[in-house]
């Protein structure tokens, strides 16, 4: 049974997120794919995976931190000859929809530019549910590499604000492979594993 969606809009939605939730998110990550392979061929069969992170995977593993919006990364396999994802500066933001996690509320006032507050207002309109966040990544990897062993190794690369620094902050959970879905690849103490 489904549960009952809700438009309240709410800065954080305390709604427990399932592998529903995680299903849904592979579809509309997969849309996403889409226009990517209609640009760029070559990384068509490369995706490794599909991950949440930040803070809804928290939200995913302690049910306490609650969902602002969904970060969705999606992770290719490198072809051969590229060292540098050409699209790893995109973010792509979409709407969730209609769902048990119901609408995000965007404090106006706090909003850092006019540009973000008009931004903001246009999400306030346009989405009927919680904004999803897209980002892609390439990793030096064979297509066939377990995802989340190439995420981890991702993850221990860069500086504390790079991406892979801000994302081994909270926690990543696999969307795909489905046969995956719900495992967790980081938690936050993870990072006292650092060497």
């Amino acid at each position: 049974m489904t549960p009952p969606t809700t438009m309240a809009r709410t800065a954080r939605a305390k709604t427990p997120l399932s592998k529903r939730h995680l299903a849904r998110l592979s579809k509309i990550a997969a849309e996403d794919h889409e226009t990517l392979y209609a640009r760029r061929p070559a990384y068509r069969g490369r995706l490794i995976a599909v991950t949440l992170a930040q803070g809804a995977a928290l939200h995913y593993l302690d049910r306490k931190n609650g969902v602002k919006d969904l970060d969705v990364w999606s992770f290719f396999a490198l072809p051969p000859g590229e060292s540098r994802f050409p699209e790893d500066k995109r973010t792509k933001h979409v709407d969730f929809g209609p769902s048990d996690l119901g609408r995000q509320r965007y404090d106006l006032t706090q909003a850092p530019t006019p540009r973000k507050r008009a931004q903001w207002v246009r999400w306030t309109d346009e989405h009927q549910g919680r904004r999803v966040d897209l980002m892609m990544r390439g990793l030096g990897c064979e297509p066939g590499a377990d995802p989340a062993d190439a995420i981890r190794q991702w993850l221990l690369q860069g500086k504390p604000t790079s991406s892979p620094g801000l994302l081994r902050r909270q926690a990543v959970i696999l969307i795909d492979p489905a046969d995956r879905r719900g495992e967790v690849v980081w938690r936050p103490d993870d990072v006292h594993s650092i060497g």
